[in-house]
């Protein structure tokens, strides 16, 4: 499994190539505001604007000092967070949970979006020491139910230097020298995680293609 970062390269550690998934996508939807001059609003035909379809900007959002990385501060991102991981060992051979999980946000560039980034743990089956790991997702709010949808697919329109930015911030930089030297420090402990390890890139090797 390789670390990808899309539009993005990123130094990649020994180890952390298979494990540290770094997936970043835009979850961002609908068409950007529009305004009526005085003369237009006079017509008798007036288009109506769904609130659907407003994209309101975070201004700042790619600054760090105005976009701080903040750790488990919505619950709804962390349910729905939470409900990814129980999808992912579905079908599963190799991997039988993930754990400790806590999720860090910032604030995505219009409202009721995130970027997240997600803490882990991953237990691999009959082998004692659990791997850490983290994945970049995207998060939006539903207008609809107020629920969050989670994206690991970067759609049309993603705007690579917003990425770019913040990647670079230096609390998202903190975070992944941290999650590497733990997995790093995991590897190192444990021959029988390195062995399966292994085994578990063969297999996403393979499927890849």
């Amino acid at each position: 499994m390789k670390e990808i970062l899309k539009g993005c390269p990123v130094k990649s550690g020994k180890h952390r190539g298979f494990i540290i998934i770094l997936v970043l996508a835009v979850f961002a939807a609908g068409t950007a505001g529009l305004g009526f001059t005085k003369e237009k609003a006079q017509k008798r035909e007036i288009h109506k604007i769904s609130s659907e379809n407003v994209r309101i900007r975070n201004i700042g959002c790619d600054t760090e000092e105005l976009n701080p990385l903040r750790k488990d501060e919505h619950p709804k991102i962390n349910g729905a967070v939470e409900k990814y991981f129980e999808g992912l060992t579905q079908g599963e051979t190799f991997v039988e949970k993930y754990e400790d999980i806590c999720v860090y946000t910032k604030v995505g560039q219009y409202k009721g979006v995130y970027i997240a980034f997600a803490e882990y743990r991953m237990k691999i089956k009959d082998i004692y020491t659990e791997v850490p790991g983290l994945v970049t997702l995207y998060v939006s709010e539903d207008k609809k139910d107020g629920q969050y949808r989670i994206d690991t697919e970067a759609p049309e329109g993603l705007e690579e230097d917003y990425v770019r930015a913040i990647v670079g911030h230096a609390d998202v930089q903190g975070l992944l020298r941290r999650t590497e030297d733990e997995f790093d420090l995991a590897v190192r402990s444990d021959a029988l995680l390195r062995e399966a390890l292994t085994d578990l890139k063969n297999v996403y090797s393979a499927y890849a293609g």
